[in-house]
């Protein structure tokens, strides 16, 4: 009986991991497309979705843009924020815009792409 009571406590304690990992993500997404693609006009954009800085079945795995932006936006530094929605915001947006400097392996900013209505880790 106390195995059970034991693995039922782990049990609850890993969802609640996976559930506060994630809450991040979708703030960065709303935030991306108003910034990159308000109405949602570039059909690109709207079909590659997590894929914009993602790569692979993992949402672990990012592209070469997504560790870009990684390098300035990061889900521990937004939780302990999120509480205050304009700060949360600022944020994303802040560092959306540094990564726009970025260049990517073949020598073209993040910035010119997404400009030109290119993804930006494909």
């Amino acid at each position: 009986m106390k195995k059970v009571c034991v693995c039922l406590v782990l049990a609850v304690i890993g969802l609640g991991f996976t559930f506060q990992s994630a809450s991040a993500l979708p703030p960065f997404n709303k935030e991306w497309v108003a910034k990159y693609n308000p109405g949602e006009k570039n059909a690109a954009f709207v079909e590659a979705k997590c894929n914009v800085c993602h790569a692979g079945e993992s949402k672990k795995m990012k592209n070469e843009y997504g560790k870009a932006v990684g390098k300035y936006l990061t889900k521990a530094k937004y939780n302990e924020i999120k509480d205050d929605a304009a700060a949360g915001q600022k944020y994303i947006i802040e560092g959306l815009q540094k990564v726009e400097a970025d260049k990517n392996g073949a020598g073209t900013s993040y910035g010119d792409l997404l400009k030109a209505g290119k993804l930006p880790g494909a």
